[in-house]
């Protein structure tokens, strides 16, 4: 019993002494930890870009363009309507036939009007045959009253009658001429040369006065309708030019714009202008969706970097620049933006830069995410012949 007591005793100081001394090791051992990591410290690792990553500044030409859609319509149309009531006979034109002003394209059953005239003939016939006998009559009235045979009342009558009767034939005769419309108006004919766009009627209906018959438009004149913000309709005049596509069209259309309205559409707070596109293509249509873009602003030889290379942070704009080999910021102002530029890269965008660039200078020209400033930097090019030779990566300078 005494010997394990004794073991215990012996057990108990060596644990007490091991504790003393991890109180005191850190106090001794830990510069010497400390320091370790610092000299051992690893390298920052190269940023390594794709040859489409960085971009080299050089002049471009920019321009400012405002989009612009509408719908093509035709410059000029007609409807083609009934003048007098009938049956339609004959429709000899369809949808997409083209005609000439002046050709027959529908007709309305003449027989009504046929019979008409030659009543109004026969009554003309009979107003001009009591216009003969009533002038004979006042011819011999006068003789008779030249010679006191008649009184002056009997002479005045005859002259009445003679009247009465050429007022008849006067009415007669235009009533005949209203008749020989009527029988024109049976024959409908395209009043402009054009394309028959759309029938409204088929041959055998009973049409009325007015009634539409069908639609030509001339596709050799198109015209476009099509809103501009009222902050950028400053900067449109009559006469410039339109680049158009046209849905459906393969061939690039040019317009020129004709007219700009006085004032802005309620609610939209556009003003239309409107843009004449001569047709000689046949694959235009009217009805057809088109798009363009006007050129308001062009300069040459400036500055510029994609879009996509230009950061914004706490109200400043920079790119990212590889200057010696290292990734670095450059602070940067811009000017004119042109949305439609083909970018490096096969992007779309370029951006002016009047300030923080020169022509020679490699920028990222895409967004690659937040770059740390003073990375070394190198090109996949770069990389692989370093890999090929055997060579590290290049240690920060």
């Amino acid at each position: 019993m005494r010997r394990v007591l004794v073991a215990a005793l012996v057990l108990a100081l060596l644990a007490g002494a091991g504790a003393w001394w991890r109180l005191r090791a850190p106090a001794t051992a830990a510069p010497t930890a400390a320091t370790a990591p610092t000299a051992n410290a690893p390298a920052v690792a190269a940023v390594e870009f794709a040859a489409g990553d960085l971009v080299t500044v050089a002049p471009v030409t920019l321009s400012r363009t405002i989009p612009l859609t509408g719908t093509l319509r035709p410059v000029t149309q007609a409807m083609v309507r009934t003048k007098v009531a009938g049956e339609l006979r004959d429709v000899p034109v369809r949808e997409g036939m083209a005609v000439t002003r002046g050709q027959v394209v529908a007709r309305i059953d003449p027989l009504e009007f046929q019979v008409r005239v030659q009543e109004r003939e026969a009554q003309l016939a009979a107003a001009t045959a009591q216009v003969d006998q009533s002038a004979r009559v006042l011819e011999n009235t006068r003789q008779l009253h030249a010679r006191e045979f008649v009184s002056k009342s009997a002479l005045d009558a005859a002259q009445s009658a003679w009247e009465v009767a050429v007022g008849n034939r006067d009415a007669a005769r235009a009533q005949l001429a209203l008749a020989r419309k009527a029988l024109a108006d049976t024959t409908l004919t395209s009043p402009i040369d054009g394309v028959v766009a759309e029938r409204y009627a088929q041959p055998g209906e009973k049409l009325p006065v007015d009634g539409r018959v069908m639609s030509v438009v001339d596709l050799a004149q198109m015209e476009i309708e099509a809103p501009v913000p009222a902050a950028e309709v400053g900067a449109v005049r009559v006469g410039q030019s339109v680049a158009l596509r046209v849905e459906g069209v393969a061939t690039a259309q040019t317009g020129q714009i004709v007219r700009i309205a006085p004032a802005t559409q309620a609610g939209t707070r556009s003003v239309p202008v409107y843009i004449a596109l001569p047709n000689r293509d046949p694959a235009v249509r009217a009805g057809l969706f088109a798009q363009g873009r006007l050129t308001v602003e062009r300069r040459e030889n400036v500055l510029a970097v994609p879009l996509s290379a230009v950061r914004d942070a706490a109200a400043r704009q920079f790119v990212y620049a590889v200057v010696d080999g290292r990734v670095v910021e450059r602070d940067i102002a811009t000017g004119l933006r042109d949305e439609t530029a083909a970018a490096p890269g096969g992007g779309t965008g370029m951006v002016e830069v009047t300030r923080g660039l020169s022509p020679g200078d490699r920028v990222v020209a895409v967004n690659l995410g937040t770059l740390r400033s003073g990375s070394p930097a190198r090109t996949a090019g770069e990389a692989a012949a370093t890999r090929a030779g055997g060579g590290a990566p290049p240690a920060p300078r």
